[in-house]
């Protein structure tokens, strides 16, 4: 990579001004933006210049800050550059502005918060008081909505009336965010603070009036409590930053000078931003009256589950009312120049976005291929010979991802790498193998493994128990254990797979009336169409279909990732190469469950060169692939409704999606292949459009 190239070199000898710099992968931004910083520095020798840097990851800002003290050529403005998070720049306000501040990091403290601290406030607040007395679990659901409104730029110091709430309601819809509102108002229906809608979509402004009086006047009291208590969420760390910056700037009676002052503000991976950090970002520039520079990708801006939107590195000007002079680097230093042609003529299909003419600087072509396999053992046999060519014995390693769309497309290959010794990394789906409800779920195969031995009747009682718990929705309450178990221990005998009766024959309170014995039969019906499954594949198949204790609900995945997305269709399809052998699938699973426990959690907490992260093989959603590079790529399951998704529906969806892909792929420097399948399961699936976008088929 040549020291700057004609698109850097044009980007740091502009003026002082703001700036937008459109920065593709794999483009140099990081060089860019400290030799833009050594530019302005000069422009202003005749006093200091500071220079504050704001980046979204420790990762990011870990990378500029080696730059800037390791490399000679950046000697000269390594004490006026400040390089920080915006949740690191906020809390150390917050350490600052109050005394002894406490951040809310665990889900015990944020609890005790709700019940206890907030408890003079959500008293006054009916709804809010019956949801939580009635399920006092919700407190981690209630804090969770509260900073998701200060994330949507909610401001409880200015957003107060109904009139100004319904306002800012309207602004997120117009950003495109109006998809995150309405997520919000379905977990306050589903906690019972709110009632459902009309099923016909009428009368939407009273639905508001709801939202404003059964919720949102709560929030405006408790977040002014909780700031004035000196207690803070990870959120807060931004929030009471925007709020106190802002103060300050329109309380000085004269602009800051010298060391105080921030002459320029760099923004790094602006297309990340959700409303808040722009508020944020705006309010420290204001203040400091400095020049703003935006750098980013609006085609990689792939946060938007996190309440981020492309409009903001769109049109800048719109939202800071200024003039924005526009920058593109042009030349991408990381791809094969094949791939950066595949990922132009996809990404060109977006119509929101900002055309770049992105060239390759190598000359040297990728491998890239389509591989259609029947399912999802042919799929995980192509993976193993991929993965075997990075780790030869008589070489080094080299690295290989395996890219997914969903979380649960990871789990057979988690499962499969980890009974052959392969060593791989797979941080994000950690959650999911150690969850309670992934424990109570193996618990309900090695129940079935021993269905037809003979053991004592308190062991079959205790196991039809464990069923039972998990055929409806909600589990059991005590009382229901109790009688149903003191039941069990009179009725059952033998062997579980002779004991389904006595299900049948119980009259007590089940789930709710149970009369004449309706429920009771009903429970008997999906306990036996589960013990009597043949296959693993079988058994899994049997407790998706007919036990709703393991079923997808949003509102238990706040407390359980297994509920978000629950992996049967991938256990079942994988469970078929195990035929009826129970405890070998169950040891491969408890393989796959060991090897993950000593995984970091998250890539800012965990940096590529921890150990973990330098295993060889990497499987990982596309979300999480963003900013990294490896050898190889693998694209899983290429096939419609898994790339696009199958709730995309509007163009902005289809758009998104695009984007997500155009991620995936361009990870790689070698070798890509798309791998699409016939089959899903037992559906029959279609390749993906974004394959004939590029050409490959």
């Amino acid at each position: 990579m040549p020291k700057l190239d004609k698109s850097q070199q044009a980007f740091c000898d502009a003026p002082a001004v703001n700036i937008r710099l459109l920065a593709p992968a794999g483009c140099g931004k990081t060089l860019s933006i400290l030799h833009r910083c050594c530019a302005l520095h000069r422009l202003a020798s005749s006093r200091a210049t500071r220079f504050l840097v704001l980046t979204f990851t420790v990762a990011a800002r870990d990378e500029l800050k080696a730059r800037l003290t390791e490399d000679p050529e950046f000697a000269s403005i390594r004490d006026h550059v400040e390089i920080t998070t915006l949740n690191a720049w906020g809390f150390r306000r917050i350490k600052s502005q109050t005394r002894n501040p406490r951040l809310l990091t665990n889900k015990d403290n944020k609890h005790f918060t709700i019940l206890n601290q907030l408890a003079p406030v959500w008293a006054k607040h009916k709804a809010v008081k019956d949801a939580i007395e009635k399920r006092s679990s919700r407190t981690k659901e209630i804090l969770e909505i509260m900073d998701a409104l200060k994330a949507l730029g909610f401001d409880h110091t200015r957003i107060k009336s109904a009139e100004e709430f319904n306002a800012h309601v309207q602004d997120l819809i117009d950003l495109e965010l109006g998809w995150r509102l309405e997520e919000l108002w379905e977990t306050l229906i589903k906690i019972g603070i709110l009632t459902s809608r009309p099923k016909d979509g009428n009368d939407p402004q009273g639905f508001l009036k709801r939202v404003y009086t059964g919720f949102y006047k709560f929030w405006l009291e408790a977040t002014d409590q909780l700031i004035k208590s000196a207690t803070f969420t990870l959120e807060d760390q931004k929030y009471f930053a925007f709020i106190d910056e802002r103060q300050k700037g329109e309380d000085a009676d004269k602009p800051l000078t010298g060391v105080a002052k921030y002459d320029h503000v760099i923004v790094d991976e602006f297309q990340d931003i959700n409303p808040l950090d722009l508020n944020l970002v705006k309010a420290i520039v204001e203040r400091h009256r400095a020049t703003v520079t935006l750098v980013g990708d609006d085609d990689q801006a792939i946060y938007e589950w996190r309440g981020t939107t492309p409009v903001y590195i769109l049109e800048p000007e719109r939202f800071f009312a200024s003039r924005f002079k526009t920058f593109t680097l042009q030349t991408n230093y990381r791809s094969p120049a094949n791939i950066v042609t595949l990922a132009q003529k996809l990404i060109r299909h977006n119509q929101r976005r900002v055309d770049k003419d992105t060239q390759a600087f190598q000359t040297a072509e990728a491998e890239i291929r389509v591989e259609e396999t029947e399912d999802i053992n042919a799929s995980l046999d192509l993976a193993a010979e991929l993965v075997a060519e990075h780790i030869k014995p008589d070489g080094s390693p080299t690295r290989i991802a395996l890219i997914g769309r969903k979380k649960a497309q990871l789990i057979p290959y988690q499962v499969y790498f980890a009974s052959k010794n392969v060593p791989f990394c797979a941080a994000e789906d950690l959650q999911i193998f150690l969850s309670k409800t992934f424990d109570q779920l193996l618990e309900l195969l090695e129940i079935k493994q021993r269905a037809d031995q003979r053991r004592r009747p308190r062991e079959v009682a205790a196991d039809l128990l464990e069923l039972c718990n998990l055929v409806k929705r909600y589990r059991l309450n005590n009382a229901q254990k109790e009688q149903l178990d003191g039941h069990f221990r009179r009725s059952v005998f033998g062997k579980i797979c002779d004991s389904i009766d006595a299900v049948a024959s119980y009259r007590g309170p089940l789930a709710g009336p149970n009369v004449g014995g309706r429920t009771s039969i009903e429970f008997a019906d999906a306990i036996r169409s589960y013990l009597d499954a043949t296959t693993v594949a079988d058994a899994i198949t049997a407790l998706s279909c007919n036990f709703e204790g393991l079923a997808a609900d949003f509102g238990k995945a706040e407390e359980d990732i297994f509920f978000k997305d629950p992996p049967f269709g991938q256990l079942a399809e994988y469970a078929q190469r195990y035929g009826d052998d129970y405890l070998q699938f169950l040891d491969d699973i408890e393989t796959a469950k060991d090897h993950l426990a000593h995984v970091p959690p998250t890539d800012d907490e965990a940096p590529d060169s921890n150990d973990v992260q330098k295993r060889p093989v990497h499987l990982m959603t596309a979300l999480r692939a963003k900013g990294k590079e490896f050898e190889t790529v693998m694209v899983l399951d290429c096939v419609e409704d898994m790339w696009p998704m199958k709730y995309a529906q509007t163009l902005a969806q289809f758009e998104a999606e695009r984007r997500v892909f155009y991620v995936a792929f361009t990870r790689a420097k070698k070798r890509v292949v798309f791998q699409t399948a016939k089959r899903l399961g037992k559906r029959t699936a279609a390749p993906s459009r974004y394959l004939s976008e590029i050409g490959l088929l």
